[in-house]
């Protein structure tokens, strides 16, 4: 009772501005649990919900409810706020070590908590053709009899171009993620990608607060408000872009935190690769501010004109790529015959619409999800932060904003993924405006002490018990999708029949890519019809189980 006593001493008497702020993150999780619990779909079942939604209302209401709990331990042993302000020093001395240290933790979450398995179609395509890539090659090459059986129908056109008659296979995502993931998947080691990209955002947030705050101690909790947010950890440890668009970005703000002109050649060069890592929408909608800066004086116009030449790599990617896929496996004729201005105008016309009702849902979700997947407290920082913006972090706030806003015209969710990825690309400016806001109570009468104390708690216990909460739950998901399919021994040659109706993101398990894999995987039509194909294609095979996910037959 004594130490509660303590804990919430000065709250309801003479609350200060620090304790409105530890108020105000309680409140705003709780509303974020209430909006978890409201998104729920009445009678009808977890399993049912539409990914995105599920994602929502279950996985991140147990998330909004870990952050009430996380807020409580805050406010009742304030041992743990002291510890985080420490925990911040270290890592403001030390990011080198940090990053490695990072870097072997994700690495082995790559493997062991998202089992190396690209689970998503926005995970696998590019895997697929980094395998491609490193076997020296464009595209990659499925039997022509078998591409209804080994390419989901509903998936050609959106993610994967195949040609039924030549069996040619390439992806309609532009190769820059493929094309870093490549030397990894020459070794076999595709996971380990998202990690080290990972530890390299850490040391480049570090520089950027060392250049716009000028204090290796707000360096620090850069760094520290970063490595605690679970959204680092999800996306570190999976397959998805978004962390390359990340540390992208940052490297890009960082060149032109000062416009000379190497620097700004060696930026185009960066952001060139950036638009073409997956879409080119993230790095536009982030590098659009600063190419604004550049034309808005004189004197910087010639370090515009050479980022414009180091960009020409990269576009010259983006135009040629859409149409060497349409070449390989035409799907859309018309498009093909109205040359690449065609081409643009049907993606563009595919990707942006006006925002709708549905869309709005999307994008306020979204917005939950970028609360509830950070340290408590964080957005509200960085909102305080708005009022220290001048010179790159004015660009960087203009970066984000725009980024934020501009997927409100994208018509979609963003399906399955790890908090709110379609802000990803940009969630590096949250932490430096978020630190911003605490170098500004240092005119505080304790000197900003009582909010450094209580963000230094939340982040730790955030670091602590949300990326618990959150490797638990992401590997969950990874072990129940994988338990879809019966699973192949290491050894010999199989060939694997999945009934990708039958759960939740089935056809994402029938993933054939150009490796080193022994096991090719087909899609069930009904036991008859796939003894039957096994009988024509195979003759030798021998089934060796067969159960309501489908079968599993050795070529031995």
């Amino acid at each position: 009772m004594a130490r509660m006593q303590d804990a919430t001493h000065g709250w309801f008497t003479r609350p200060s501005p620090a304790s409105w702020f530890a108020l105000a993150t309680a409140s705003v999780c709780v509303l974020a649990w209430l909006e978890t619990w409201l998104s729920r779909i009445p009678g009808r079942d977890r399993l049912f919900h539409p990914m995105f939604e599920r994602l929502f209302a279950y996985d991140d209401g147990v998330g909004a409810q870990l952050s009430i709990v996380t807020v409580l331990l805050v406010v009742l042993f304030p041992a743990v706020r002291r510890c985080g302000e420490r925990l911040a020093g270290t890592l403001g001395e030390r990011p080198l070590a940090a990053a490695a240290i990072t870097f072997v933790v994700l690495a082995l979450g790559a493997r062991f908590v998202y089992h190396a398995h690209p689970l998503a179609m926005d995970e696998s395509v590019p895997v697929a053709q980094a395998y491609a890539f490193a076997a020296g090659h464009l595209s990659w090459s499925l039997p022509p009899e078998l591409l209804d059986r080994t390419v989901s129908p509903g998936f050609r056109g959106m993610f994967l171009a195949a040609n039924p008659a030549t069996g040619e296979v390439v992806s309609l995502y532009w190769p820059g993620q493929a094309a870093l993931l490549a030397p990894f998947a020459w070794v076999g080691v595709p996971w380990l990608l998202n990690p080290l990209l990972t530890a390299l955002t850490l040391l480049l947030l570090h520089r950027l607060a060392m250049r716009l705050l000028e204090s290796r101690e707000a360096a620090g909790w850069v760094l520290l408000l970063t490595i605690a947010s679970p959204v680092i950890v999800g996306e570190g440890i999976s397959f998805y872009s978004m962390p390359a668009h990340l540390a992208a970005n940052l490297l890009y703000a960082l060149l032109l935190l000062e416009a000379r002109p190497l620097r700004a050649l060696a930026a185009g060069f960066v952001g060139g690769f950036a638009l073409v890592l997956h879409n080119p929408v993230p790095h536009f909608l982030f590098a659009l501010p600063w190419g604004l800066w550049l034309l808005s004086a004189r004197r910087r116009w010639p370090a515009l004109g050479l980022l414009l030449v180091g960009y020409l790599p990269g576009l010259a990617v983006m135009a040629l790529w859409p149409m060497y896929a349409n070449l390989v496996a035409p799907v859309a004729p018309s498009v093909v015959d109205g040359g690449l201005l065609e081409i643009a105008r049907a993606k563009v016309a595919r990707a942006f619409a006006m925002p709708s009702y549905v869309t709005v849902v999307y994008r306020l979700t979204g917005t939950w999800k970028l609360w509830l997947w950070s340290v408590p407290g964080l957005l509200i920082l960085a909102a305080a932060g708005l009022q220290r913006l001048r010179g790159p972090l004015l660009l960087l706030a203009a970066s984000a904003a725009l980024t934020y806003a501009g997927y409100w015209f994208v018509p979609v969710d963003q399906g399955h993924g790890w908090g709110y990825r379609y802000f990803h690309s940009a969630w590096g400016v949250l932490p430096l405006l978020a630190v911003a806001a605490l170098q500004a109570r240092r005119a505080d009468a304790d000197g900003g002490a009582a909010w450094r104390a209580w963000v230094g708690g939340f982040a730790l216990a955030t670091l602590v018990l949300g990326n618990g909460l959150r490797l638990f739950q992401i590997e969950t998901a990874i072990s129940e999708h994988l338990a879809q399919r019966i699973p192949a021994p290491e050894q010999g040659r199989w060939v694997r029949f999945i009934v990708p109706r039958r759960g939740l993101y089935g056809w994402d398990l029938v993933q054939n890519v150009p490796s080193r894999d022994r096991t090719l995987t087909l899609i069930s039509v009904g036991q008859d019809a796939d003894r039957q194909l096994m009988d024509q294609r195979f003759p030798r095979a021998s089934r060796v189980v067969a159960d309501e996910r489908g079968s599993l037959w050795s070529l031995q």
